[in-house]
């Protein structure tokens, strides 16, 4: 079936010119599987945003290629019309031009303009039943409806409502703004949901999840009371009120339940009886602590498992990382018999998963720094373009260097006992992953190849950090940046720049984990032990209380992660590879690379957004370039524990 990428694709039918320049003022260009589409015809991708980082590239990479007709190149052009590009580019390149109208003329393009690629592919696929006009009711109305499944006049009742936003969170989905602000207001309308909090329900996954772990409490202590004879068919007093049949004891609605709390969305309660209350619910009880967390490592590694084949783009990455993370942070926790069999199957499990993982982003890496980072950013560097894009008040990015998304499992459950509630997904860290690379990136705004001769270190960043705010507008002085190793005798102390009620930007950096990772001697188990202590010195909470105090809007963010690897023997070159550490060699002559990948298990990588001379070769998943047998946490690679990292919005539990 064809589908609305097809209409870029016609304009890349062969012969194709060495220079093709597109206004895409609705971001059309930016679709991954689009994209791939173009790199399988040879295709090279590049944005026309800044115009002197433009200028730079261009004339390093493309000029002569063009001229000599042996590449094929096509440019973005987003924010200015194609005929205020420089001359000679006018003159070298044909001109196209993608809109959403042409495409779906007959809706409202204020709408249209708010949807995913994905979402786009489905409404191509219904576009020629619409029968309505352009305005915004109508089209969102039919983009519910048919794009996204939602019959929303049929959810009349608390029972419908709670099945709804179970669906819809735990498979995070995000309506664009318009077409939400629609939906909230036809849900207003039905009586029996006028007094709940529907607008925040509906946005708000974390603010859904707390409203159900209170009233999971509520409905356990209700449905114990009753006589013994309701219990598996009880009829509890309901969701909000004292006369209806509670949503939860629906089954379409429990046997949702289960999966959010076996992945942690929500925790289960201790203090009740499981004798007296059905055994659906068990899933949500703390009754043996060791029984539970084995059933529940058993549940998560199915989960995962059963992903791991559907797994077709960046999405699906976004969703396995968390639950992997989940997997992980428990068999840390609790400790298994090395010859334990689900221990055993989860590490099956995980070397299958990093295997696909390497695969995929091998292939699709290059892909993903062309994508938008709205409605979400998907890589670091698009992370200070979301927050000025978000933000006009005070805005804290915190950087706990080195953290993982295990590791940041464990910080989560332990900040959410101090109140907090966060918002969280996770973004593409750079490769290789390291600070001087990756970091950068993150505080610059910008891919690797803008600022090749700074690679090597971080001592820069703080004035890149200030030059990206004071390009969007933040005076150099309303910016603040701050590095720590996350000590302080007696827990927290303030820093001095928070003091400034100046600041409207700030970017912190806090050493603790990476710190932890390139001293762990036993593992990432003991890692586990030192990140506790360090999280109940009270440094973190009191950092991000600080924060919120002062009226930021805080996020959380790492620069990579980190994994536990085993050594295949050093690699015996000497000074010939400018950067030797364990998981990643750095050269800066391709032959010397080559040779070193032909003689040794490991991954020559391409090198995406990295300069032009500088050659990259990766351990493989659970290696390292040690002594062989040597074991050590260390970054640098490509496993899915290292690339893929929370991104975290932080807020104060809604009471």
């Amino acid at each position: 079936m064809s589908t609305w990428r097809d209409v870029v694709l016609l304009d890349f039918q062969e012969p194709v010119p060495a220079l093709s320049l597109a206004a895409d003022p609705d971001h059309l260009l930016l679709d991954e599987v689009l994209l791939s589409s173009l790199k399988d015809r040879q295709v090279e991708f590049i944005q026309y945003n800044d115009p002197v980082s433009f200028r730079y590239l261009f004339e390093s990479r493309y000029r002569q290629a063009i001229a000599e007709k042996n590449i094929k190149l096509l440019v973005q052009v987003r924010d200015v019309p194609l005929e205020q590009l420089p001359y000679d580019l006018l003159q070298m390149g044909r001109q196209l031009t993608y809109r959403l109208q042409t495409i779906f003329p007959k809706l409202s393009p204020q709408v249209v303009k708010q949807l995913t690629a994905q979402d786009l592919d489905a409404l191509y696929a219904v576009y020629g039943q619409y029968q309505g006009s352009t305005s915004t009711a109508e089209t969102c109305a039919f983009i519910l409806h048919r794009v996204y499944k939602v019959a929303y006049e049929l959810i009349d009742d608390e029972t419908e409502l709670i099945k709804f936003l179970l669906s819809k969170h735990y498979r995070q989905i995000q309506y664009p703004e318009i077409i939400e602000s629609y939906l909230i207001e036809q849900l207003q309308k039905q009586k029996n949901l006028t007094k709940l909090p529907l607008a925040e329900m509906v946005k708000s996954a974390t603010f859904f999840y707390q409203t159900l772990q209170s009233q999971w409490v509520a409905y356990l202590k209700t449905l114990q009371e009753q006589p013994a004879g309701w219990k598996e068919n009880g009829q509890p007093r309901g969701f909000y009120s004292q006369e209806k049949v509670h949503p939860f004891d629906h089954e379409d609605v429990y046997r949702l339940l289960d999966n959010l709390f076996i992945e942690g969305y929500l925790k289960p309660v201790a203090g009740f009886n499981s004798q007296k209350l059905p055994g659906w619910t068990h899933v949500g009880l703390v009754i043996d602590p060791a029984s539970d967390d084995k059933h529940r490592l058993s549940s998560l590694v199915a989960n995962l498992k059963e992903k791991l084949p559907g797994i077709g783009n960046y999405r699906d990455w976004l969703q396995v990382m968390p639950l992997y993370a989940e997997v992980k942070d428990l068999i840390l926790s609790i400790g298994f018999n090395q010859k334990d069999a689900i221990l055993m199957e989860a590490q099956a499990v995980e070397s299958e998963m990093d295997a696909i993982f390497e695969t995929w982003l091998m292939r699709n890496y290059s892909s993903l720094q062309n994508l938008p980072y709205l409605p979400k950013p998907v890589m670091l560097h698009q992370v200070p373009h979301y927050l000025a894009s978000r933000h006009h008040q005070r805005v804290a990015l915190v950087v706990l260097d080195g953290m993982s998304y295990v590791q940041w499992v464990q910080i989560r459950k332990y900040l959410q006992g101090q109140n907090f509630a966060f918002t969280e997904q996770g973004v593409f860290a750079w490769v290789p992953t390291i600070t001087s690379i990756s970091r950068q990136a993150l505080f610059t705004g910008e891919m690797p190849l803008y600022f090749p001769h700074t690679l090597g270190t971080t001592r820069k960043e703080e004035a890149a950090w200030k030059l990206f705010w004071e390009n969007h507008d933040v005076f150099k002085n309303y910016t603040g940046y701050h590095k720590s190793f996350g000590q302080g005798e007696g827990g927290y102390q303030s820093h001095a720049i928070l003091q400034q009620p100046s600041i409207k930007v700030i970017g912190l950096v806090i050493g603790t984990i990476d710190n932890l990772v390139h001293t762990a001697l036993q593992g990432q188990r003991g890692m586990y032990g030192e990140l506790k202590l360090w999280l109940e010195s009270g440094y973190l909470t009191g950092l991000l209380n600080e924060l919120l105090d002062k009226g930021f809007a805080v996020y959380l963010t790492s620069d990579h992660g980190n994994k536990e690897s085993r050594g295949i023997g050093r690699i015996a070159e000497g000074v010939l590879a400018e950067t030797r550490g364990e998981r990643v060699r750095i050269y800066r002559d391709k032959m010397l690379r080559d040779k070193a990948a032909a003689s040794h298990s490991a991954i020559p990588w391409p090198g995406t957004g990295l300069p032009e001379d500088v050659y990259v070769l990766l351990a493989k998943s659970g290696e390292a370039f040690l002594p062989a047998g040597e074991v050590v946490v260390s970054h640098g690679g490509i496993s899915l524990e290292e690339v893929v990292v929370p991104f975290i919005h932080v807020t104060r539990q809604n009471k």
